[in-house]
């Protein structure tokens, strides 16, 4: 009697087309799934290759100078769960699903050449319409070919070429533009594979590295300097108390003082706006990249100028819920106790000091013009008395009119967090005066900081304006003598700052 499948665990059929919606979540991730793949088989140089068909369809090859596979290893490899390492924490893979799955999420046919001495090529496929149909029930015993060459390079000892035909699911239907993202993607993903002297290739041309703390030399612009050492942690291994792994935290800082005049499409060209957050390292390889480990901290501009990375090994996947695509992570809750504390620590600590060079890099840049123009007119008002019975100073503002220099006040804006209801503070020193700017004002956090910060057309005219209207106020109520007149400009300076910060709340 023939025995029913009626029940088998999976039906090949309806599996095959379910899971290549599963799992990667772009080409990108689906070649990456190889290239650990080749990098666990020792391979130097690795070759990725795009060529478009006369019927216009892409297919896509990926070759390596690794150790090859014998036929039983390639045979199973095919397999959905086939591993020779299955579990392993030694490496990159663990479950034996990148192979397939990777391939298939993105091609309705793969077909894998492999070979450990030269001359001697074994190869086998997968193909989702045989597998649907029924034809194909079992991987197909590898098969002694020719060799299989993709190049006019000198032919590798060993090695394996995977092959992808029959793509329905790339993210671009254009060479030029998967190549470009892929470039961009790998470049950052297998950064460390690539220092260590790694060769990857796509369509002839080598892939730089990216390094997203902006300190090593490669597909980026370099000059952040580390903040602090590194931060080490000893972890117990999950299901082995007596082993220990070690997991690394560093952080770096951005040069706002030299990066911060940068056009804001070269900002976002190279990585600096919108790129806020924590590279997740795993294994020497990039698996995800977010805002980790924050806690409560919500993510400001600020947060731009400054990077973390987190690397650990195979050992604590558990604890970073790292799942078989290797393409994110999802923190449990001892690793969000062990690691949020600190890292959100430092996260302030870090947003507390880029905030305070920026506004110190806007103020000088921004405050110039207005300072020039309101020590250049000083001169036409009358010297407040405060001002005239005081010894010359070493500095003063001083203007040519008709060929003569004539005298006037300095000004200067500061920007402090000040203990009082006031918007602002007037103080006089010699012949300059000091305009405290209170950066507790919801005027100064919601009016007077994105304006002068603003990306608009002409950011620096604005800037001038606000601080040209401060110095008058400040310049006005210095000029009062009167005890009584001082007590009321005071009243009213801090009423008029009070009625400001209830307007705005």
């Amino acid at each position: 009697m023939r025995h029913s499948n009626k029940y088998e665990i999976v039906e090949l059929q309806c599996f095959i087309e379910a899971t290549r919606d599963s799992g990667y979540k772009s080409t990108a991730a689906s070649i990456a799934e190889l290239l650990d793949n080749s990098f666990e088989a020792g391979a130097t140089e690795i070759k990725i290759d795009f060529c478009e068909s006369t019927n216009g369809q892409i297919q896509v090859s990926v070759e390596d100078n690794g150790c090859g596979m014998p036929p039983s290893v390639l045979r199973l490899a095919l397999r959905f769960g086939g591993s020779t390492r299955f579990n392993s924490r030694k490496g990159a893979g663990r479950y034996g699903m990148g192979l397939p799955n990777s391939s298939l999420s993105r091609a309705r046919r793969v077909d894998v050449f492999s070979w450990t001495t030269p001359n001697v090529v074994w190869w086998s496929y997968l193909d989702v319409d045989e597998i649907a149909s029924g034809k194909l029930r079992t991987v197909p015993k590898p098969k002694r070919v020719k060799r299989e060459r993709k190049s006019a390079s000198k032919p590798t000892r060993s090695g394996t070429v995977v092959i992808w035909s029959k793509c329905d699911r790339l993210d671009y239907k254009n060479v030029k533009k998967l190549v470009s993202k892929l470039t961009y993607v790998l470049g950052q993903t297998f950064r460390r594979h690539i220092w260590s002297g790694s060769s990857l290739r796509i369509n002839g041309t080598k892939i730089k590295p990216i390094d997203p703390l902006f300190l090593h030399q490669g597909n980026n612009i370099v000059g952040a300097m580390p903040f602090g050492e590194p931060i080490s942690y000893q972890i117990r291994v999950p299901g082995k108390a007596e082993e220990v792994s070690t997991m690394i935290v560093r952080f770096t800082e951005l040069p706002i003082e030299k990066w911060h005049s940068f056009s804001n499409d070269d900002k976002r060209g190279y990585g600096i706006t919108k790129g806020a957050g924590v590279s997740i390292v795993r294994s020497g390889r990039e698996v995800d990249y977010g805002w980790f480990f924050m806690g409560s901290k919500r993510k400001e501009n600020y947060d731009d100028w400054w990077r973390c990375e987190i690397q650990f090994d195979a050992r604590l996947d558990e604890l970073f819920g790292v799942t078989h695509t290797k393409q994110a992570i999802h923190p449990s809750g001892v690793l969000n106790n062990i690691l949020s504390p600190d890292i959100e620590r430092i996260a302030h600590m870090l947003n507390a000091r880029v905030r305070a060079r920026y506004l110190s890099v806007k103020s000088k840049e921004g405050s110039y013009e207005a300072k020039c123009r309101a020590e250049s007119r000083d001169h036409w008002l009358e010297p407040p008395e405060q001002f005239t019975n005081r010894r010359k100073p070493n500095f003063s503002a001083q203007t040519r009119i008709n060929g003569s220099v004539v005298s006037g006040l300095a000004y200067r804006i500061e920007h402090k967090c000040l203990d009082e209801p006031s918007f602002f503070v007037p103080l006089s020193y010699g012949r300059e005066l000091i305009v405290l700017l209170n950066e507790e004002h919801p005027f100064y956090e919601r009016v007077y900081y994105p304006v002068t910060d603003a990306e608009n057309t002409d950011p620096k005219t604005l800037h001038c304006f606000l601080d040209l209207m401060l110095f008058a106020a400040a310049r006005a109520e210095c000029a009062i003598t009167s005890t009584e007149k001082i007590k009321w400009a005071k009243s009213m300076r801090e009423a008029w700052s009070k009625t400001l910060a209830t307007f705005l709340d």
